[in-house]
């Protein structure tokens, strides 16, 4: 089940840049055992729903968008857009659904353990 405005709890959006990764692809490879890949429209048309324009947030157009969630949580409690907006990194999307247990600093805490083992480093932005 993807998520859609009436389950989402909270949406964060982190700066990221590549660190071990040099691309969207060395990250998708870094991830790949752990998380299913989603079509990233899915979660564009839940965020657009929920925020409003997503051009008022990123630079658009997009060189590569990868949408992801975790392959061994069920229900599923968060998703990441993963937005390359230039050669060196762009933006994530973090939406939180309501079935999420996860406090404020534990989300913060589990971005850092997802940053490192995606081999990327991240900056919280703002919660939308």
């Amino acid at each position: 089940m993807e998520p859609s405005p009436n389950n989402v709890k909270r949406i964060f959006l982190f700066e990221y840049e590549y660190w071990e990764s040099k691309s969207l692809d060395e990250v998708k490879w870094r991830t790949k055992k752990g998380f299913q890949f989603l079509p990233p429209e899915n979660l564009i048309k839940t965020l657009e729903q929920t925020v409003g324009n997503l051009e008022n947030i990123l630079s658009y157009p997009p060189r590569k968008t990868l949408a992801m969630k975790s392959a061994k949580v069920k229900p599923t409690m968060i998703y990441f857009l993963i937005i390359e907006e230039h050669e060196t990194g762009g933006k994530i999307i973090l939406i939180e659904t309501k079935h999420s247990l996860y406090s404020y600093e534990k989300i913060l805490t589990g971005m850092r353990a997802f940053s490192a083992y995606a081999g990327i480093k991240t900056w919280l932005i703002q919660p939308l």
